[in-house]
């Protein structure tokens, strides 16, 4: 067997074999991140023959916990706060627990702390949040408790269930909501703006601030409207988030070892450069180190320029496909963030005790004023120190596993929006990085002033430069593959023709973030793309809808 020698700068210069034979499966899958694994899971144990393929060394994507900050000190260095783990399918159609796996939901969920002591909790039970807004409004208080009566039925009976079944255009949905009281309500605030749902609700200024910052934090801009349903879905999960005890990365190993056991095969350090087209048809990739693997159906779990420009290629593209790509809007700010060892865990000065014990901690702004000027500065490509602020987390107070050092320590995190051409240039974040850090801890230091210099064991910043160097289809830093606005949700997310996760291209489907129903570690990508393969390879499907997922079809679809 033959040799064969790349001159890819990643490969430098190194000798691979040179494969005499095509592999062939039922199905390949681009990008061994959540979605990927999940969309393989499914496949794998309905029978297909299925192949993960993931640039990375490792699979699992966002789903990573690493060793990044100094020996023996671990981190969640991109996911941490999980959503959806109540309503996901695939933790309720795997068994992952043998594999490990554990939640932990904490009741002190968010705090908000103000550098004169005062300070808001957000917790999973109502009661109380209600108590902790009870000392700075009494009607917010009122009102919050009636408010969040409404948006948890909206979760339960709607918002989750769609997030796991095929996209409905938006006449469709409209309709659909007209179907029931809470649907009406839903309607109603559908088309509002963030911004316009909370000061129409609430009074008091930092608790409209605390509010806004949950609602927004994932990449919605507050004046945006169209993007209202967004408010009772983000309030209701951000006062349910999980921690995947031992890391995220174990959320990953463990749907890579299903997909293992059902006689899947996960290639690492492997990375797809081309989709293969005959008549039209999509029938293989071919990857960096010379290798064709024949498929049935490729899902691609990348982003959408990635998919079609450059591994499709333009000229391959019906319709109006090429232009619905090249008109892709990634996020419109990535994420800065500051993670830290330290010789003890940051304790807030703040009224409430519970805030230092607070699952995600908010600091930095004052009031809603600075809040919205934080969110109009880096969506103009701008960071000023002065007013900006961000949320942070004592990752090993929820796991302390996290730090197997002998001397013992704490790991935390800070997380800010950033843009990425700072500036104007993504150049500027190796000159303003130290400003950035400094101004970041000092921020710290002012509402935790136990959180001095010299508790700092080490401590590593990624802007959002770093994160499209460790993910490469995140442009821009963009962690969910692309902007929420109007035009690039719902039926429209990626586009029109691919929104149900199959594309014009016969044996191409997509099945990342940057399809319905987008980001965050939902799993409905993942869960809908294998979905629709099955359909269309005539494979058995082994699982049912969710409990929530048949109610939502009794009540709404029949």
């Amino acid at each position: 067997m033959e040799n064969k020698k790349f001159d890819h700068p990643l490969l430098l210069g190194d000798t691979f074999p040179e494969y005499p034979f095509e592999s062939n499966y039922d199905v390949v899958i681009i990008g061994g991140g959540p979605n990927g694994l999940m969309t393989a899971a499914y496949l794998a144990k309905a029978g297909l023959k299925v192949c993960v393929i993931e640039r990375r060394y490792e699979i699992g994507g966002g789903l990573s916990t690493d060793e990044i900050l100094w020996p023996c000190y671990y981190s969640n260095d991109h996911v941490i706060y999980h959503m959806m783990v109540d309503y996901m399918p695939v933790i309720k159609d795997f068994d992952l627990d043998v594999h490990g796996m554990s939640w932990v939901k904490p009741n002190m969920q968010a705090a908000m702390v103000f550098e004169d002591g005062q300070s808001l909790l957000l917790t999973r039970m109502i009661e109380d949040t209600r108590d902790s807004f009870m000392r700075y409004s009494h009607k917010d208080a009122e009102k919050f408790g009636v408010i969040m009566r409404d948006y948890r039925r909206m979760v339960d009976e709607l918002i989750a269930p769609m997030t796991y079944i095929p996209a409905m255009s938006t006449m469709d949905l409209m309709m659909l909501l007209e179907k029931s009281e809470i649907g009406k309500k839903l309607s109603e605030i559908a088309e509002m703006s963030p911004l316009e749902i909370i000061t129409s609700n609430f009074e008091n200024d930092r608790i409209r601030a605390f509010l806004l910052y949950i609602t927004c934090m994932w990449g919605i801009d507050p004046n945006e409207t169209g993007t209202g349903l967004f408010v009772p879905l983000l309030l209701c999960r951000g006062m349910n988030k999980c921690y995947c005890f031992g890391g995220s990365h174990k959320f990953a190993g463990a749907l890579g070892r299903e997909i293992v056991k059902a006689g899947g095969t996960i290639l690492d350090r492997c990375e797809v450069t081309k989709i293969i087209m005959e008549g039209g048809k999509a029938v293989g990739v071919e990857t960096l180190e010379g290798r064709t693997i024949k498929a049935k159906a490729i899902v691609s779990t990348l982003d959408p320029q990635t998919t079609f420009l450059q591994m499709v290629g333009a000229k391959n593209l019906p319709g109006t496909l090429k232009e619905s790509t090249e008109g892709w809007v990634y996020d419109k700010w990535s994420f800065y963030t500051l993670h830290l060892a330290t010789q003890e865990q940051p304790i807030y000065k703040a009224e409430e005790p519970w805030a230092s014990e607070s699952f995600m901690t908010i600091f930095g702004f004052e009031s809603m004023d600075q809040l919205l000027e934080h969110f109009k500065t880096v969506i103009g490509g701008k960071l000023n120190t002065k007013i900006m602020g961000g949320h942070a987390t004592c990752e090993s107070f929820w796991d302390p596993h996290l730090v197997r050092a002998p001397w013992g320590g704490e790991v935390s995190f800070f997380q800010m929006h950033a843009p990425y051409d700072i500036d104007g240039n993504k150049a500027n974040w190796d000159k303003r990085g130290p400003e950035i850090k400094e101004a970041v801890l000092k921020k710290w230091q002012k509402v935790a002033p136990n959180f001095t210099k010299d508790k700092i064991i080490n401590s590593l910043a990624e802007t959002p430069v770093d994160i499209e160097i460790r993910f490469p289809n995140m442009k821009r830093g963009a962690i969910k593959h692309g902007d929420y606005r109007p035009t690039q949700l719902a039926s429209m997310r990626p586009n029109l023709d691919c929104s149900n996760h199959r594309t014009p291209i016969k044996g191409l489907y997509v099945g990342g973030v940057s399809s319905y129903p987008g980001g965050l570690v939902l799993g409905g990508s993942g869960y809908l793309a294998a979905n629709r393969v099955a359909e269309d390879l005539g494979a058995k499907k082994w699982w049912k809808p969710t409990k929530e997922m048949e109610k939502f079809y009794q009540t709404y679809t029949k």
